[in-house]
């Protein structure tokens, strides 16, 4: 009998040490999988600023020399341009708190997606066993 427990205890011993670090993998395993979305989405994030940034670059640059003939002066032309970026620049920074809180809540939405998509299987499974009981 004394030897049955002592095994009993050892299996389980080695039981919750595997299942420990079972989950220890696990939890790195979701680290990386985060941290590689989070990755791949300010990639792709910082493409399509960039890629505006030229747009937006050469929108202006053709209205401040539309401007330019208009006025018939390239200083005054330049000079509204450089007067609508000065506008938009008091825009960005009167939003800066909405606008790092939306990037704040878009990060924590691709860490936190596969969590969800867990906790709605657990969520299913655990209904499931309540049905069957």
């Amino acid at each position: 009998m004394e030897k049955d427990s002592k095994q009993v205890f050892s299996e389980l011993k080695e039981n919750v040490l595997t299942y420990a670090e079972i989950r220890f993998e696990l939890l790195k395993l979701s680290t990386y999988e985060g941290t590689g979305k989070v990755i791949g989405v300010l990639s792709y994030v910082l493409v399509l600023v960039l890629l505006a940034f030229f747009v937006l670059l050469f929108l202006f640059l053709s209205a401040a020399f539309f401007l330019s003939d208009l006025f018939h002066s390239q200083g005054l032309g330049f000079g509204c341009i450089s007067l609508i970026y000065l506008i938009m620049i008091g825009i960005v920074y009167a939003n800066k708190k909405k606008i790092i809180n939306k990037v704040m809540n878009e990060v924590l939405a691709t860490l936190t997606a596969g969590e969800d998509k867990n906790s709605k299987k657990d969520e299913n499974t655990d209904s499931i066993r309540q049905t069957d009981s």
